[in-house]
């Protein structure tokens, strides 16, 4: 009734249903889309969602071998399996490439170099709490008050004349034993690049002592937030924010705006200002070896005037008018869940594959797939009464509320399926999907990694005690070229259910 969908993404939908029966069971669902909006049309890179296989990527350590997809080292391929990497990751790998040349020319090696904040003398408020493997989420965070340093660099581009560049901020020293120990910290206000008129990228990510940057094992970033003017998620890594070994690994911890775009920022006029917030865990079995870390954050930014501006809209599943509900525990066998929210402005959304974006944040064990819609739940067929309180997941420190509402498609039907044929028959129709992701063999969002010791075969302690498992990668999303006017509706759908590959044991996120 909404139109018959183009062929090409009726066989992307119904390709998918392989790989949702695959996909299992479910806990704990955060699920956040975020798009980059501009009055500027661009065209999606085309190509329809291909069926996973159910093939593993696994990374084994040898002795006195880098693992290419969990340490990138200065100045480029040094252990890296180039062989493996299609465009999409070497592309990202080169954008890393050029921050670290730049970062070590004018930090490591330059003549102005890293600088310590004095964060008493600035006005800068900190903490940073700790808390050992005995700390879980359910008695609440770490209490143990520990040092947090900073020091600050700022770069400029080449033949830039001192109008973009990158300001790089370090914190620490950490130091981590393993068993998931939390390493908690606060910073605000933190210092901006003075000059920046727009925000045009980002690197978050976890650093040794020199500076290399650290995988996802061992350090798992359950959030990096740095809140612009106090909004959260603008700017972020999470979990799944390392790619695949093939999409360029934790070079993806780089992840900036498609060119001749930013982040509108004024330095001066208004008084924008940055905060930050982030909670790291060593994931390595306990006991480890200590592991000496820090968190490393830079902000690429540029005082050109000819930068497009774009803005970020964060669609995020919480209480809503329409759906007062806010599922945050989901069932262990497959199911759905949906938010939904209105577009606040007219525009397009900026689409770069790439780039990454848009991009797509949940917890990889726990959610199978997902698709974006223009549409309301209503229209695409997705009703209230189709909601239902999980039933087959319970845990003694996170009990399930009435809150906790997820649509069980009938068992003796494919969940995608049902899905594909709920919406197809809806008012809005299949041609309202505008964006997707699933999990495949070429585009992972989960990666196989083998365990390591502490024997002399790995003599440094960041690549000791890995836990041999499945670890969250960060995915592609594929989007159609999207226009929107103010008050468009959105809808995101969710496949949750954890993943057949993972052990049902008691899994923290």
């Amino acid at each position: 009734r909404g139109g018959a969908a183009p062929e090409g993404r009726r066989t992307a939908m119904a390709r998918l249903a392989t790989f949702c029966l695959a996909v299992g069971l479910a806990f704990l669902a955060v699920n956040v889309f975020f798009f980059a909006a501009t009055g500027q049309p661009r065209r999606a890179a085309g190509g329809a969602l291909k069926a996973p296989v159910g093939g593993k990527v696994t990374r084994e350590l040898k002795a006195g071998e880098t693992p290419p997809a969990t340490r990138h080292e200065e100045g480029g391929g040094e252990g890296r399996e180039e062989d493996v990497e299609d465009d999409d990751g070497r592309y990202r790998r080169a954008k890393m490439d050029a921050y670290l040349a730049q970062r070590t020319a004018q930090c490591d090696k330059g003549a102005g170099g890293w600088q310590s904040v004095d964060m008493t003398q600035r006005g800068i408020f900190n903490t940073y709490l700790y808390g050992d493997r005995t700390v879980k989420p359910e008695s609440g965070y770490p209490d143990l008050e520990m040092y947090v340093g900073m020091q600050a660099c700022e770069t400029f581009d080449e033949g830039a004349g001192e109008e973009s560049g990158w300001q790089i901020y370090r914190f620490g020293p950490m130091v981590g034993v393993g068993g998931s120990d939390w390493h908690q910290v606060w910073l605000h206000p933190i210092p901006h690049p003075e000059q920046a008129k727009f925000i045009t990228g980002k690197v978050t990510g976890p650093v040794d002592e020199r500076g290399n940057f650290l995988g996802h094992p061992p350090i798992y970033s359950h959030h990096v937030h740095v809140e612009v003017n106090g909004v959260q998620h603008c700017i972020e890594a999470h979990g799944d924010t390392t790619c695949s070994e093939e999409k360029g690994g934790d070079a993806c911890y780089l992840r900036s705006y498609p060119e001749g775009y930013g982040l509108p920022f004024d330095a001066e006029g208004k008084g924008d200002f940055l905060s930050l917030n982030f909670m790291l865990n060593d994931l390595r079995e306990f006991p480890a070896p200590p592991m000496v870390f820090y968190q490393e954050v830079a902000l690429k930014w540029s005082a050109r005037e000819d930068v497009k501006p774009l803005s970020l809209q964060v669609s995020h599943m919480s209480p809503g008018y329409h759906h007062p509900f806010s599922t945050t525990l989901v069932t262990k066998r497959p199911s759905f869940l949906w938010s939904t929210s209105k577009w606040l402005v007219d525009g397009n959304v900026v689409i770069s594959p790439q780039d990454q974006f848009p991009w797509f944040h949940t917890h990889r064990k726990f959610c199978g797939a997902a698709w974006v819609f223009a549409a309301t739940p209503e229209e695409l067929g997705l009703t209230t009464d189709l909601l239902q309180v999980v039933d087959d997941n319970s845990h003694p420190d996170q009990p399930t509320g009435e809150s906790d509402l997820v649509w069980n498609p009938p068992e003796s039907e494919d969940p995608i399926a049902s899905l594909l044929r709920r919406v197809g028959e809806s008012e809005a129709g299949l041609a309202s999907l505008r964006c997707w992701l699933a999990g495949s063999e070429e585009e992972k969002v989960l990666e196989h990694v083998n365990a390591t010791d502490a024997s002399s075969a790995y003599p440094e302690a960041w690549r000791q005690n890995w836990i041999e498992g499945w670890y969250d990668r960060a995915g592609e999303v594929h989007c159609d070229e999207w226009s929107f006017k103010s008050g468009d509706d959105i809808t995101v759908v969710t496949l949750n259910g954890l993943d057949a590959r993972v052990p049902d044991l008691d899994l923290y996120t």
